[in-house]
């Protein structure tokens, strides 16, 4: 009896939270911060009416942020005209940012959020691989090895520049930030260090710019023993501990002349800056890609661990409109709180008081007394909510749905589109880590 209601309360509360959680979304501000939102598209158009101008300037508005967002979803090319689509339809709004007309002609600046669900629907429809989730932000430092020694932070330098201002328009779904360092990482770190694997420096490095990760992006030009001049470049990722988990692109590339060895010609260097970007978002995708044509299950463990307890400080009766406590420190500001078998909601609390006190709870058994040093538990049952407004958010997921709960732990069973590595990749940019219990279950580790 006592399981059941400890498993009813528990339901009922993670219920509550949820529907709290939803009320409180704004649509507009989860299209601001999806994949599905396209900044920043300019558009000038001259027609015989302004009106005109106006509505060729929103269509063309829409087609280029629809080629913006497949080309930042899909790695490949699509093999469909973009006129030929019912592009409007796919629209949740048009945002103006800027606007300016004649009699015939109209320049404005747009944002566009596109609507997901007939976004993915289309992409269904068409038997699309796609991914849609953002990775978090990564640190990028470019280093030039050139005749005269190592070139880091230096805006007069190429490479960087090319780095520094490609990274301002980027557009996929890794987020890449320049690294800036700061005065003393930038007298005292030297680039022969990064490169020797100094995993100290580089977790300085990336704890200084607030991120989990860091690519050296190096560029080098080589003179081989047969005369000939080549421009090496190569990425590699460190962890946030520092440690180097792969090298995520390499290339060479012949140069025309041995003179280029002092001069690199910039136009090369800019190229293959995007490449080594275009190599990052599509590594990226191939591992998030959410497969449409397969369908997916994981049974998954979510541990409920988390009890915060204090002592009575004075007898309880059964009349009492407070509770006297030693302490409520890290006890929610209003909630339920468990003395023996009986459940007792609170409405707020003070330094060694909960107040507002509604017994029995849920029907649960109660008495006349609780002696004073008796136990009052609150078991933290915020982590099930999260996970489950986690889960039910993800783009592919179809279905989440509850087995079992009890005071220690609850299971769920998870069905979506795609395979397992993309599910785990997609909650662990969530912040939730889970790892193999046994052949057929997951558990929540964090």
């Amino acid at each position: 009896m006592s399981v059941d209601l400890t498993k009813l309360t528990l339901i009922i509360i993670i219920k509550i939270c949820l529907i709290s959680s939803t009320l409180l979304a704004s649509v507009d501000q989860d299209c601001l911060n999806s994949s599905f939102y396209i900044k920043n598209i300019s558009v000038d158009i001259t027609k015989e009416s302004i009106n005109e101008a106006r509505s060729q300037a929103e269509q063309k508005a829409k087609l280029i942020g629809f080629k913006r967002l497949t080309n930042r979803l899909i790695i490949k090319n699509l093999g469909f005209n973009f006129n030929t689509i019912d592009i409007f339809s796919l629209v949740d709004y048009l945002k103006i940012n800027e606007e300016a007309n004649s009699d015939k002609r109209y320049l404005a600046n747009f944002d566009i959020c596109f609507n997901r669900n007939l976004v993915i629907k289309f992409f269904r429809k068409n038997k699309f691989q796609y991914a849609e989730t953002y990775r978090e932000p990564i640190a990028v430092l470019p280093i030039f090895k050139g005749p005269r020694g190592y070139v880091l932070w230096d805006e007069k330098d190429d490479w960087y520049l090319n780095w520094q201002n490609k990274l301002k328009i980027i557009d996929g779904l890794v987020k890449l930030k320049l690294a800036k360092g700061n005065f003393s990482l930038n007298r005292n770190l030297k680039a022969n260090l990064l490169l020797k694997l100094n995993e100290d420096q580089i977790n300085k490095l990336i704890n200084n710019e607030n991120t989990n990760a860091l690519i050296l992006v190096v560029a080098e030009p080589i003179l081989m023993r047969d005369g000939k001049t080549y421009l090496s470049t190569y990425g590699k990722f460190y962890n946030k501990s520092g440690k180097i988990r792969s090298t995520i692109y390499r290339n060479s590339i012949l140069l025309k002349r041995t003179s280029s060895f002092y001069n690199v010609d910039k136009a090369l260097l800019e190229k293959e800056v995007s490449n080594m970007i275009k190599s990052i978002e599509t590594n990226w995708k191939k591992n998030n890609l959410i497969d449409t044509r397969i369908y997916n299950e994981v049974d998954l463990i979510i541990p409920i661990t988390q009890i915060k307890s204090t002592l009575l400080s004075k007898n309880l009766l059964f009349n009492d409109k407070s509770i006297i406590v030693k302490s409520t420190s890290d006890f929610k500001d209003q909630g339920f709180l468990k003395i023996k078998n009986e459940i007792i909601f609170y409405k707020t609390k003070t330094e060694n008081t909960f107040e507002n006190i509604k017994r029995n709870v849920f029907n649960s058994s109660n008495e006349l007394k609780y002696e004073k040093n008796i136990n009052v538990i609150q078991k933290d049952t915020g982590v099930w909510p999260d996970v489950l407004n986690i889960l039910e958010k993800l783009p592919f997921v179809i279905e989440v749905k509850i087995l079992s709960i009890t005071s220690t732990q609850g299971r769920l069973v998870a069905k979506f589109m795609g395979n397992k590595k993309t599910f785990f990749q997609a909650i662990y940019e969530k912040k939730l880590k889970f790892k193999d219990f046994n052949s057929q279950q997951y558990i929540l580790i964090n």
